[in-house]
Parts: structure tokens; sequence; C-alpha cells
């Protein structure tokens, strides 16, 4: 009996041996393996000439100069330095000079602290120097110190102060790059020399401060600590300010007492405190208001009646105490600032600060785009532009000074007379 087919298996078979391939399948195969194979090709091309076509520029241009690109540390170039300020061909590149702070006595006892650079182009060179001001004696050329605060003359430095600590002993700080602030304090015991400079340390004793001796900071929003008028020596203080973000108002008659700006510990507003014994004691009141730009500026001639302005995007807020900062109100007179100074925003970024004279006016200055700003108010509410020296001004012990060169000096804040900067040094 002969078996029975298996149609399904022969079929499988015979569809098996003949199978054709599915030829348009090969072609798109085929296709994107010549692509990739010329993009090979092209990639090596690009690479073999970004190999050999500088090579074949410089044989045509010559060879960047190194002061352009700088080392090619694969081929073990050393960085080489910048040349030195004082060894640049004259009238290379601007020299500028630039009073950063005050402080002493008028007529004859000025010091000022003095920028002078060389503005080179992304790399400014710059000098800190202390010089004195003495308009009878213009040729002058001794300088107290030089190359102060910076580790190297390429060092950005913000916020410098000058403060006279004794008749005889002065402190000079400043934040360098954006760090922590730099101290340095100096003698003149001996005009003729340079005094030895040393880094101002905290101190670790209470000293006996007396009504003529006044208060410092070593660092921003940092403890006070007194200095004695007698010899320059800091005292630890028996209590400090109840504020956040404290900061001692310099510049004040050493009869006003000590008075310090902040923000209160608890809303953040601004705040005043005063004390009238060196530290032991402290009268703090916050100021009705939102937080501003900064912290109030606050002047005072007698220590009694005393001003507070307080920076807004737009615009300036003035409150007065007349009872030694117990209690404050807001002067409701509006301060019209002119022209771009309005503006919302405005006020952000510009130098700004207030002064009292001997005549109880009130003084305010902004820094604006082209010149100095100056609004007066005889009354202590009112406020008008008036004309002023050409740059900010400083109180000192007896007087004033416009931080301009050349700059310019005045016992009431209103008769101003030039003085000339003594001779300066270029950075190394």
């Amino acid at each position: 009996m002969r078996p029975d087919l298996d149609f399904r298996t022969l079929r499988a078979q015979v569809e098996s041996a003949t199978w054709m391939p599915d030829f348009s399948l090969l072609y798109r195969r085929a296709g994107r393996v010549r692509m990739r194979d010329r993009m090979a090709v092209v990639g090596a091309l690009v690479g073999t000439l970004a190999v050999f076509a500088p090579v074949a520029l410089a044989g045509v241009f010559g060879r960047p100069s190194p002061s352009a690109l700088g080392p090619n540390p694969d081929l073990g170039e050393p960085w080489s330095p910048l040349p030195s300020a004082s060894a640049l061909p004259s009238g290379t590149f601007d020299r500028t000079r630039s009073i950063r702070a005050v402080a002493g006595e008028l007529p004859d006892g000025v010091l000022a602290a003095v920028d002078v650079c060389v503005e080179v182009p992304q790399a400014r060179r710059c000098s800190l120097q202390v010089v004195a001001l003495r308009p009878e004696s213009p040729g002058q050329t001794s300088t107290f110190v030089k190359d102060a605060l910076r580790q190297s003359s390429l060092d950005k430095l913000d916020h410098v102060e000058l403060a006279r600590l004794s008749p005889q002993t002065f402190m000079l700080s400043g934040e360098v790059s954006g760090g922590s602030r730099t101290n340095l304090k100096f003698r003149l015991d001996d005009p003729a020399a340079v005094p030895a400079v040393t880094p101002v340390l905290g101190p670790e004793t209470r000293e006996a401060l007396g009504p003529t001796d006044r208060a410092v900071q070593l660092a921003q929003y940092g403890d006070l600590f007194g200095i004695r008028q007698s010899d320059g020596t800091l005292s630890l203080l028996v209590d400090q300010p109840p504020m956040a973000r404290r900061s001692v108002v310099g510049g004040l008659p050493v009869q006003a007492g000590w008075w310090v700006t902040g923000a209160d510990l608890h809303t953040g507003s601004p705040a005043v405190s005063v004390s009238t014994d060196q530290g032991r004691h402290w009268l703090a009141r916050s100021l009705n208001v939102p937080p501003g730009i900064d912290a109030p500026t606050v002047v005072t001639l007698d220590g009694v009646t005393a001003h507070a302005f307080v920076r807004y995007s737009k615009g300036i807020r003035h409150f007065r105490t007349r009872d030694g900062g117990d209690s404050w109100q807001e002067v409701t007179t509006k301060i019209e600032l002119p022209g771009p100074l309005s503006n919302d925003g405005a006020l952000n970024g510009r130098a700004f600060d207030a002064l009292v004279r001997p005549d109880r006016s009130v003084l305010l200055w902004v820094r604006g785009d082209s010149e100095t700003v100056y609004l007066e108010s005889l009354d202590g509410e009112h406020f008008g532009v008036v004309a002023g020296p050409t740059g900010g001004v400083e109180p000192v012990d007896n007087g004033f000074v416009s931080l301009a060169d050349p700059p310019w000096l005045a016992i009431d804040g209103r008769d101003w007379h030039a003085a000339t900067l003594p001779a300066t040094v270029l950075p190394n």
C-alpha cells in the first residue's frame, strides 16, 4: 500500500528551493553602505585639512603672535609674564588716578587713599597709595603707603575706607577681588619715612574708652571695636548693636556718639542704633518701611537731630529724628531727582552719600552718568539741585573733601578750594 503524500511538506520544500530575494531591500541596504563609506572619506579629508591647513597658512602669512593666542601647552611653551607698567613706553596706555577714601583733619592733616592705574586692556594694573593733601605744599612728593592691600597689581579692589584711629594712627581697608576685608594700620610719627604697615587683628582685651574714642569694624557687617584715641589701641565692646548687616557710620563728629545702620533682626526693615557711652548700651529703632537698595545713610551734627535716607529703585525716602534716634518720622516732602536719575532702577549701583554742614543744611550727592548730582536742603525737608565740585564729597574732621583729581577742600562745605595731589608712582 503506497503511503499518502505529505503535500504541505512537499509544498514547503518546493517554495524553499524556488525563493527569490527581495531586491528592493537589498538596494536600500547597499545604498546605506555606500553613504557610510562616502562619509568616512569626507571625514578623513576634513581631518587632514585641519592638520595641514594651519601649517600652509603659517608658511604664507607667518605664525600668529603668541601674545594673541597664548602659549601652546602641547609644545611646552611657558607663559610669558606681562610687562611691568613702569616699563611700558611713555604714552602707550592711559594712566588714571582716583581718590578712593580720605581721613584726617583740615586744614593740613588730611590723607587720601589714591588708586594709581595703568589702563592696559584686559590687564588693568593699579597701586593703592596713601598721600597727604596740603594745599600750601603742592610740590610734596612723599608717599606714606604704596602698593597697599592688593597681593597683585591686577587685583580688583572694592569698598576702600580710610579711618583715623588717633592723631598719628590710621587704618586703611578694602575688599580684594571680592574676598573678605583686609585692614592695614600705619603711623605718621615720622612723615619723612615710609612707616611699617601691619595687618590689623581683632583685639582680645577690653580697654577703658573715653568720650572722644570712636568705633571701627574690621569686617563687613562684623563686630564693632572701640579705638582708644591716645594710642590707637583697639578694644572689645561690652555689647554689640542688636541688628543684622550692621555698618558703623563714619565721618561723624565725636560729640555725636556712635551711630550704626543695618536691618531689623525680625522684619529686615532698615534700622538705626545709637550709643552715647562707647558701646556699653545701644538704642535700636527700626524705620517703618520695607528694605531698600542698601542700608540707610545716616548723618548728624550733634547726635540729637539726625537724618536717615533709604534708597529704593524709584527714589529716596527721608526720615528724621529730633531725640537722638529714639523716634523717627518720615519727611513727606518728596525728593525730586533730576533727569535720568528719576527713572525706575536708576539709583541701583550708583555711589551715594549725604552730609550735614556746620550751618545744619543737608547735602545729598548721587553719581550720575557723566557728573555728580548734588541736592541741597536748607530746612531739612525741601531739596533742590545745586552746583558742587566734580567728585563725590566725604566728611573729615573740621571739613569736607571732594573725591576728584584734583581734589577740593572746604571747611564749611560751600567755599571750595582746589588742592593738588602730590606725585604718585606707577604700579609694578
